[in-house]
């Protein structure tokens, strides 16, 4: 455990300045992940402090035997008894000492990673995002008829769909119910950009749910899994970078969530590449869909929440999907709360509860 504590702090104190988005997003994600390593190790020895404490006052009342008159009453006292007790205290300051600069070390790391996003944000400052790609055609619904053995259709591969049963909970497309409010997908999380502009301006069509990497997100209502796909890496994101479909998003999934008397699609962006569900498969209000991540045109970890009210059948919508991958639903991509034949863009924040 100490080696291990030391080779952290040694890469720590290693990771090199970087100047470019790339370079600065890789070092940040190469500090997370030592950082996640540092703290679950420390948390194991979270009692450290206890134990120090307790074997100090077994010291103490061994150190009061220790008196000559009382040495002189027990001539059988043992002095390596008392040894191995010194020994055991050093052992144990000598952890502290580490983990303390271990926590230290997790100060530090935090702030270069703050230090390091305000150089990603002031290198690539926020503007109207870019979702130019082509969609991945095995992330696409195949339609209900081809639905995999965890949605009701015929089984596949019989080990992933029990599998994706116990993680997932899914049903027949037509037992889809109506849920009476949403759900926030991130319970926890908190916003770190709101609905139609950045905090410090440009446009932005959805809402960020800032969350540590690898964090549960629920599905906020029943709903169809329309596309999924998780291949870029988790900590993968910086500023400017296209990859993923929609251009940007990284890792996404997109749902068609009936909700009382209406259908919506919510779009999650930046997710990791930790899926629970595939395309076709239906799933429950709160059922835990995926990782959060720090894919695509991102800057640290969080989640981007997308939200259209449709005019169209689930049916329709569905149909529609198939015909044009549109995560958009004909609003677009460059005006805040457009609105189309289809759908209209609406602000996450009016729909989800708080965290």
């Amino acid at each position: 455990m100490n080696l291990f504590l030391m080779c952290c702090l040694f890469l720590f104190s290693g990771m090199p300045e970087c100047e470019s988005p790339q370079q600065l997003a890789a070092a940040n994600a190469m500090d997370r992940r030592i950082l996640m390593a540092v703290e679950q190790c420390l948390d194991a020895e979270g009692s450290l402090q206890e134990i120090l404490e307790q074997t100090r006052a077994v010291l103490q009342d061994r150190l009061a035997r220790l008196d000559p008159a009382w040495v002189q009453r027990h001539p059988d006292c043992r002095a390596e008894d008392l040894d191995d007790l010194w020994t055991e205290v050093h052992r144990l300051e000598g952890m502290q000492t580490l983990h303390q600069r271990g926590r230290q070390a997790c100060t530090d790391t935090l702030e270069r990673i703050s230090r390091r996003q305000e150089k990603m944000d002031a290198l690539h400052p926020a503007d109207a995002p870019v979702y130019a790609a082509d969609p991945v055609p095995e992330a696409m619904i195949r339609g209900t008829a081809g639905l995999p053995a965890a949605a009701g259709g015929a089984a596949e591969e019989s080990s992933w769909d029990a599998w994706l049963s116990v993680v997932c909970p899914a049903f027949d497309v037509s037992g889809l119910r109506a849920a009476d409010a949403f759900v926030h997908p991130i319970p926890g999380a908190y916003v770190s950009a709101g609905t139609w502009s950045y905090p410090g301006g440009g446009l932005h069509l959805g809402l960020d749910l800032a969350a540590p990497l690898y964090t549960d997100v629920h599905a906020p209502a029943d709903g169809l899994v329309l596309y999924q796909s998780a291949g870029q890496p988790a900590d993968s994101g910086y500023p400017g970078n296209q990859s993923g479909y929609p251009g940007g998003a990284g890792n996404s999934i997109l749902l068609l969530c009936p909700v009382q008397n209406r259908l919506y699609s919510v779009a999650l962006y930046h997710l990791s590449d930790i899926h629970h569900v595939r395309p076709g498969q239906s799933v429950r209000q709160g059922d835990v869909i995926a990782l959060s991540g720090n894919a695509g045109n991102s800057t640290g970890p969080h989640t981007h929440v997308e939200i259209c009210e449709l005019t169209m059948s689930l049916e329709e919508a569905v149909s529609y999907f198939l015909d044009t991958a549109d995560f958009s639903f004909g609003t677009g991509w460059d005006t805040p709360g457009a609105c189309s034949q289809m759908a209209c863009r609406m602000r996450p924040e009016q729909l989800l509860p708080a965290s």
